[in-house]
């Protein structure tokens, strides 16, 4: 049994390091993204205490739904520090921004769904993806004009 328990401790060290020094090699804040999944977590819990609330279906379907969109947020700014390590770019400033704004956007969506559970009512949502992306996308094509 403490053998057991050992090993499964070694594993679970083996991969916090890997993940931990991936996040280091790709210049994101280790501890910002710890938050953030932390965050995604939480959401997700107070998203499902809102929607019973809100008398909403509860369903095995909906549940595997959020939570496979929230392993690609989690993915999100790993794409996008391997995308700037692929082509050479200078990523750091803009990666924080996206990380800062991604935590906002949970820390919003977790405030609206305590607000919703507490009082019935809704607040409104705005989509930090979208906004990220406009951004993202935007920056590339300045990109793209410099090295043209």
């Amino acid at each position: 049994m403490i053998a057991e328990s050992s090993i499964a401790k070694t594993v679970f060290n083996f991969f916090t390091v890997c993940a931990a020094s991936f996040l280091v090699y790709l210049d994101i804040e280790v501890e910002t993204y710890s938050i953030y999944a932390v965050l995604l977590i939480i959401d997700l819990f107070t998203g499902w205490i809102k929607a019973g609330k809100l008398g909403e279906p509860r369903t095995s379907v909906r549940m595997k739904y959020g939570i496979l969109t929230k392993l690609m947020l989690l993915l999100m700014p790993i794409v996008l520090a391997l995308g700037a390590k692929a082509v050479g770019v200078e990523f750091k400033t803009i990666l924080d921004v996206c990380m800062t704004i991604l935590v906002l956007s949970e820390v919003y969506s977790i405030i609206g769904n305590m607000y919703t559970i507490k009082s019935g009512g809704e607040l409104p949502e705005y989509d930090a993806i979208a906004m990220i992306g406009g951004k993202i996308r935007t920056f590339l094509i300045r990109l793209a004009g410099e090295k043209a």
